[in-house]
C-alpha cells in the first residue's frame, strides 16, 4: 500500500490572483488552475497492529539470598561466583526425589553432642516403658489374685451361713425337747453354744468378704495407675523422639544446598568463617543464586495503552548491547492497577534463556503488541484531526468542496488509524495538510 504523505498545495498561474491554501478564491475569478490541489485517498481495509515500545529491565526469574539456619564454621566451600549449580529433583507430585547440590558445609560440634543426648533420652524412655509394662502386668496379676480371694471368701461365707442355719434349726429343736424333759438342759445349752459359734463364723466371713473386695478394688486401682504411668512414659518417649528429630533437622541445615538450578552471583564468606544463624532476610547472605533458564523483562506501559495489555500477548525484546538482537517473549503477568506516581502499568514478560545469553541487569527495548484487528477500515494518521474532543477528517465531494466528517477512531499503528464509524470507504479523504482546508472550500484533487 502506498499512501501520499506530503501536502500538495499548488498555486495557480494567473498573475492577477494568488490564492492561499485554505482561502476560497473570489467567485467569478477562480478557475481550475487557481484552486489548491490536495492529495486524497480512499480509506482502505487492512489488518492493523497497535504496538508500544518501552524501555525494559531484565531480571532473573528468581533471585534467592541464601542464609544459614544454624550457626557454625564453614568447613567446606563447594562453589564460587559464576558457578552453575543444580537444584533438587522432584517427581510428578512435587516430592523431592534428589536433594539440591551442596554449596557449603558448616560444622557445629555442639549440635552433634545435643543429638547424642537426645538419642540417650530415647533409650532411657524406651527402658522406662518396658519397666512400666511389667508393672502393669504385675498389677493385673495382683488383681486376678484378689478376685480369686473374693471368690474364695464368698464360698466360705456360704458355708458358714449354712452352718448357722443348721445350728439355728437344731437349737430350736433341742430347746423344744428340753422343755418337754425329753433331753437334758445341758444338751440344750451346748446346742445354743454351737449356734452362737456358727453365728460368729458367719459374721467373720462377711468381714473377710469386705476385706477381700477392698483388696480387689485396690488391685484394680493399681492397674489403672500402672497404665497411666505407662502412658506418661510413652508420651515422654514421643517427646524425646521429636526433640531428636528437631536436632537432626538442625544438623541437616549444616549442609547449604541449592534451592533450584541457577548461577551463583554472590559469595560473602570464606572458608573457616563463623556464620551466625540469620535472624532476618536483611542479614548478609552466604550466597546469592539466580535462576536463568527463563528471565523476566519488566516494563512500564503508559496509561494510553495499559488497558489493552493482556497476558499471553507476544513481545519482541531488543537488546542494544547484543547488536540489537531480538528475543521473543510473552506477557506473563501485569500489576493490573496503574502505579500512582507514573500512571503506568507494571508488566512482566517471560523470555526463554536456556543458552544464558540474557543476563540480569541488561537494558532492553520492548516492542509489545497491545491490540490486533485483522480487517478494519483505516486512514493515515495525518488524515485524522481532532477538535473539541471530536475526531474528524476532511473529504472532497464530487463538486470539489471540502466536507468535514465526524468519525470514531479505534486502534492505531505507527502510520495508520482505525476508523470505527463515520466513513464507508468510498470517500476521498484529504491525507496531507488536512487542517489547512475549511468546510466548503473548493479544492482540486491532485492527479495520481
Amino acid at each position: 500500500m502506498v499512501l501520499l504523505t506530503v501536502s500538495l498545495t499548488i498555486v495557480g498561474c494567473q498573475p492577477a490572483y494568488d490564492p492561499q491554501p485554505g482561502k476560497v478564491a473570489p467567485e467569478g475569478d477562480s478557475t481550475a488552475a487557481d484552486l489548491p490541489k490536495v492529495a486524497t485517498a480512499k480509506p482502505i481495509r487492512q489488518a492493523l497492529l497497535q504496538k508500544t515500545e518501552q524501555p525494559g529491565r531484565i531480571e532473573a526469574f528468581s533471585t534467592t539470598r541464601i542464609h544459614a539456619k544454624v550457626s557454625g564454621f564453614i568447613d567446606q566451600q563447594m562453589v564460587d561466583i559464576g558457578d552453575r549449580v543444580v537444584g533438587p529433583k522432584r517427581d510428578s507430585q512435587g516430592k523431592v526425589t534428589e536433594p539440591g547440590q551442596v554449596l557449603a558445609v558448616l560444622v557445629a560440634p555442639e549440635l552433634k553432642d545435643e543429638l547424642l543426648q537426645k538419642e540417650a533420652m530415647i533409650a532411657q524412655a524406651s527402658a522406662d516403658i518396658e519397666q512400666a509394662r511389667s508393672a502393669v502386668q504385675v498389677s493385673e496379676s495382683v488383681a486376678n489374685s484378689a478376685e480369686a480371694n473374693v471368690e474364695e471368701v464368698v464360698a466360705g461365707q456360704q458355708k458358714t451361713e449354712s452352718e448357722y442355719q443348721r445350728w439355728k434349726s437344731e437349737s430350736m429343736r433341742i430347746d423344744s425337747l428340753a422343755q418337754s424333759k425329753t433331753v437334758t438342759q445341758k444338751l440344750a445349752e451346748e446346742t445354743r453354744q454351737q449356734l452362737l459359734s456358727a453365728d460368729a463364723s458367719r459374721a467373720e466371713s462377711v468381714a473377710k468378704i469386705r476385706s477381700a473386695k477392698a483388696k480387689q478394688n485396690e488391685a484394680i486401682v493399681g492397674i489403672a495407675k500402672a497404665k497411666a504411668d505407662l502412658s506418661s512414659i510413652e508420651a515422654k518417649l514421643r517427646i524425646a523422639q521429636a526433640e531428636h528429630q528437631r536436632v537432626q533437622s538442625m544438623c541437616e541445615y549444616l549442609q547449604i544446598r541449592a534451592p533450584y538450578d541457577g548461577v551463583i552471583t554472590e559469595r560473602n564468606f570464606d572458608l573457616g568463617a563463623l556464620i551466625q544463624a540469620s535472624k532476618s532476610s536483611d542479614d548478609e547472605p552466604i550466597f546469592t543464586i539466580v535462576q536463568t533458564e527463563k528471565i523476566r523483562v519488566f516494563l512500564d506501559v503508559p496509561e494510553t495503552d495499559a488497558a489493552l495489555v493482556e497476558t499471553g500477548r507476544k513481545a519482541m525484546v531488543k537488546i542494544p548491547s547484543l547488536a540489537g538482537r531480538v528475543f521473543e517473549g510473552t506477557v506473563a503477568r501485569t500489576g493490573w492497577a496503574l502505579q500512582a506516581g507514573s500512571r503506568t502499568l507494571r508488566s512482566e514478560i517471560d523470555v526463554s534463556n536456556e543458552q544464558g545469553t540474557l543476563r540480569p541487569g541488561m537494558y532492553s527495548n520492548v516492542e509489545l503488541t497491545v491490540a490486533e484487528k485483522p480487517d478494519v477500515l483505516t486512514l493515515p494518521k495525518a488524515a485524522v484531526l481532532v477538535a473539541d474532543g471530536q475526531s474528524f477528517c476532511s473529504t472532497v465531494s464530487t463538486d470539489g468542496s471540502v466536507i468535514r466528517k465526524p468519525i470514531k477512531t479505534g486502534i492505531r499503528s505507527a502510520t495508520d488509524i482505525e476508523i470505527a464509524s463515520g466513513l464507508d470507504g468510498s470517500e476521498d479523504v484529504i491525507i496531507a495538510n488536512a487542517g489547512a482546508f475549511k468546510e466548503g472550500q473548493k479544492v482540486l484533487k491532485a492527479s495520481k
